[in-house]
């Protein structure tokens, strides 16, 4: 399986929160290749810097960037995807979430996250594991 983490789920295990088993999991599982979307290192950022630590942003970078398989870009496609599951999502779903949830769309990967707006977006649209589900 391949998956795409949601920013959320890459925070849930870079502070312990809630989900982070479920992510030492599938880090664990030689079988999963671990993509991000490129906009989930700004958003990972902006956590650090509303917390006054954001001077740790290139350590947190450095130790998990060799995890990701791939940071998979924004392009044209993803941005027409969005527009999609904003259409049948039955509940408002931000942009930039919107943006992540289409790139595992296009990239045929399944979304892991602890985000419940997700839960918006049917499950013939996306392929996802909600990790408030995994204990």
């Amino acid at each position: 399986m391949t998956v795409l983490f949601d920013s959320s789920a890459w925070l849930a295990h870079l502070f312990g929160e809630l989900g982070a088993e479920a992510v030492n999991r599938i880090f664990d599982d030689l079988d999963k290749d671990v993509s991000i979307s490129v906009l989930s290192i700004p958003e990972v950022f902006g956590r650090l810097k509303s917390l006054g630590i954001e001077s740790k942003w290139d350590e947190v970078w450095d130790t998990y960037s060799p995890l990701f398989s791939k940071v998979l870009p924004v392009n044209e496609k993803v941005a027409h995807q969005t527009v999609t599951l904003r259409a049948v999502a039955t509940n408002r779903l931000p942009t930039i979430d919107g943006l992540i949830a289409a790139t595992a769309v296009v990239h045929g990967l399944t979304l892991v996250h602890r985000d419940p707006h997700f839960a918006a977006i049917p499950a013939s649209h996306l392929q996802q594991l909600h990790l408030q589900d995994q204990r």
